[in-house]
């Protein structure tokens, strides 16, 4: 009897220890994780037109949701493959000094490639399925799965939503979230009235919109759009302001 008991004392022991272990080896859960990298994938959605929801939904796909290994050791969020210095493992995907530096490294490899460059002229930060569906066709995975297990992952969390919210480093905005864009962009074009530019001459940038839209509109030109407005590129933002 007293050997039985010592053997469930032993036991129970094991498991608490590998309890222990499997929550620290867990540094996040879905949840947690949407909730600390959702303001840098919008921070992006509004610099580059990458839906938040895209941006969040491979990083979760790609890393276990900030629990691989190579999410761990190497700060690598979106599996890009690369060099790294990494003395606790070996790997043949790239490594970053940090999981800010991997997001903006993925939306980097979708502009220097020329199969999913032209997504940014295309699709505007509403159509995440179309995003989706375009890496997925570039060779971004060799798993056929890979388009519909990114959006599965959209739709279970309800990331769409953060394709909605503005969130302004400098201004809280107290209205819901869905109404924060059209209700920042109005209070622009107030504010434009009022100042001394002519609001025939200029053009806020609305959800979803492109340069080839807004030139197309306006019956002008990219090139032109680009040369008035000192633009490098043609990649736009909400809110910005563009002279016609």
């Amino acid at each position: 009897m007293q050997k039985t008991g010592i053997g469930r004392y032993i036991l129970v022991l094991l498991m608490f220890v590998f309890t222990v272990k499997t929550t620290i080896a867990q540094k996040f859960s879905p949840s947690s994780y949407i909730a600390e990298h959702k303001a840098i994938a919008q921070q992006l959605m509004l610099e580059t037109g990458v839906p938040a929801s895209v941006i969040l939904a491979v990083a979760i796909h790609e890393s276990a949701y900030g629990n691989s290994r190579i999410a761990q050791h190497l700060n690598n969020h979106f599996g890009i493959k690369g060099k790294n210095n990494s003395r606790t493992i070996r790997s043949a995907y790239k490594g970053y000094s940090s999981v800010k530096e991997s997001y903006l490294d993925f939306i980097s490899f979708l502009k220097r490639r020329q199969s999913t460059s032209s997504l940014f002229e295309d699709h505007g930060q509403e159509d995440y399925r179309s995003w989706v569906k375009g890496i997925g066709r570039s060779g971004y995975s060799t798993t056929k799965t890979w388009s519909s297990k990114v959006l599965a992952t959209i739709n279970r969390y309800n990331l769409d939503e953060y394709d909605e919210m503005l969130e302004q480093p400098t201004q809280q905005l107290a209205e819901s979230p869905n109404k924060s864009a059209d209700i920042l962009l109005t209070a622009m074009e107030k504010q434009e009235s009022s100042t001394s530019f002519n609001s025939a001459q200029t053009h806020i940038v609305r959800k979803g919109e492109t340069l080839t839209a807004v030139a197309k509109r306006y019956e002008t030109s990219v090139e032109a759009l680009k040369r008035r407005n000192n633009l490098q590129s043609s990649k736009l933002s909400i809110g910005q302001r563009l002279l016609l």
